[in-house]
């Protein structure tokens, strides 16, 4: 285990960081710097954020049949009905909204924090709240580190859990992009996959262990357009839609 990285517990959001660039994770995860975006073009993207919390705090009381309010903008009550109409409650389902967990791999801790998991009898279903507007294809979805870790876990960790042997076919992940879709786009399993994302988890670990922070970092010049820290890499400005579609 990297000595600098010794309580570290990793997430979908430090792995992403990783494969973005190294640098970038040296930056926010061993150097711990917090870069806030400056300036009148920075806004949006801080709405974005808060709308996106807003949001995921409502579905959080839908789902605990916590009563939601009526002090809500008109887009969010068209968005929990979206929700509504997609995942009535059913009695005989658990739903566990902002569900978090975490497990060992490859030495190392890593966790998830799921907007909400459904478990049926034979069945693990994973959504995400997605509020922004950007498009994307199904295998850029099913290649995210997102999808790779939280479904991982799902049939790694939820399933133990829970004592349920769910097939790896009957786990999906469910990403819900309220702006611009009435249905989710669904992502499947299967034991090759689990295989894979297992496989991919671990490299990741295990090359993050293998990197002297105190040496030399080569940087992905590719990703600079979309870092926080271009600015302080390449004393340039950053676009912020950029950064919003690439988180």
């Amino acid at each position: 285990m990297n000595q600098k990285l010794e309580h570290f517990v990793y997430s979908q959001n430090s792995l992403n960081t990783f494969k973005s660039c190294p640098l970038k994770f040296k930056y926010k995860y061993v150097d711990n710097i917090n870069w806030k975006f400056e300036g009148i073009e920075s806004r949006d993207y801080y709405k974005g954020l808060k709308t996106g919390s807003e949001f995921h705090l409502l579905c959080e009381r839908y789902f605990k049949n916590i009563p939601i309010g009526e002090n809500i903008t008109e887009e969010f009550k068209a968005w929990i009905e979206k929700v509504k109409n997609l995942i009535p409650i059913d009695a005989s389902k658990l739903y566990l909204p902002e569900y978090e967990v975490r497990t060992k791999i490859c030495g190392s801790y890593i966790s998830a924090k799921y907007d909400l998991v459904i478990i049926g009898e034979n069945s693990i279903d994973i959504w995400d709240w997605k509020t922004e507007s950007q498009k994307t294809s199904y295998k850029n979805i099913e290649n995210r580190m997102q999808t790779v870790v939280y479904m991982y876990l799902a049939k790694e960790v939820i399933a133990k859990i829970y004592k349920k042997d769910i097939p790896y076919e009957n786990i999906t992940m469910n990403y819900f992009r309220l702006k611009i879709d009435d249905k989710p786009i669904t992502i499947a399993y299967n034991k090759e996959k689990h295989i894979r994302n297992k496989s991919i988890i671990g490299n990741y670990i295990n090359s993050i262990d293998n990197i002297d922070f105190d040496g030399y970092i080569d940087k992905n010049k590719n990703h600079c357009k979309y870092c926080e820290f271009n600015k302080l890499c390449n004393n340039q400005s950053i676009n912020y839609e950029i950064i919003k579609e690439d988180e």
